[in-house]
């Protein structure tokens, strides 16, 4: 059996917008059980809850807690790819390095609105979302970074533009991620993002 399609496995599609708010609520529950209890202890029961919603009305948009977390992933993959969007097209960041730690900054700020989710993720999130969704995101936002710095007025001293992309994204990712796990002693968010933001700048321009 396919266990990625019992995951998602919904009972309904939320097409009304008062079903899309029902859905909304109850994935912003989900995130704040798995923060205030962690993943392992967290039930449909806890999210239903959370959400305000009872457990029959959860079951009807989703069959279990992984298509919750499957959801999730979803949902992260947009605003990650929203944030990217945003901050690779503002005609206001003229600075290479403004521009490289407005990335890092908005990428911390997704994991740190729900660590508990990112913990999650992780840790497990391959045996919840399949491998080839997960791989197809990184795959758009290598060729998003390759496609910025193939077209930047910034200074990009690498010649293999697709190569620095896949290293700079999962090494950022990476770090922050880890940052997330072990909250390591003495590492502020504010020394963690100017040590990501030297690490892109001098990667990508030498500086």
């Amino acid at each position: 059996m396919n266990t990625h399609k019992t995951h998602r496995a919904a009972r309904k599609q939320p097409k009304q917008d008062r079903s899309k708010v029902t859905v909304e609520a109850i994935l912003d529950g989900a995130i704040r059980v798995f923060d205030r209890m962690g993943a392992e202890s967290s039930t449909t029961a806890h999210i239903a809850e959370a959400a305000g919603v009872s457990v029959g009305t959860l079951y009807q948009y989703f069959s279990n807690r992984d298509a919750v977390v499957d959801a999730l992933q979803d949902r992260e993959f947009d605003r990650a790819l929203t944030m990217l969007v945003k901050h690779l097209g503002a005609e206001s960041l003229t600075d290479a390095r403004a521009l490289a730690r407005a990335v890092v900054s908005g990428l911390l700020d997704l994991y740190r609105a729900a660590p508990g989710l990112h913990r999650l993720l992780a840790i497990d999130g391959l045996h919840v979302t399949p491998t080839e969704r997960v791989q197809a995101f990184d795959r758009r936002v290598v060729e998003m970074l390759r496609a910025f710095f193939d077209a930047t007025h910034f200074p990009i001293r690498r010649n293999n533009r697709h190569a620095a992309a896949f290293v700079l994204y999962q090494s950022v990712r990476a770090t922050l991620l880890a940052a997330i796990l072990e909250e390591p002693a003495g590492l502020s968010d504010e020394i963690l993002i100017n040590e990501l933001t030297d690490l892109v700048a001098g990667h990508l321009l030498g500086a």
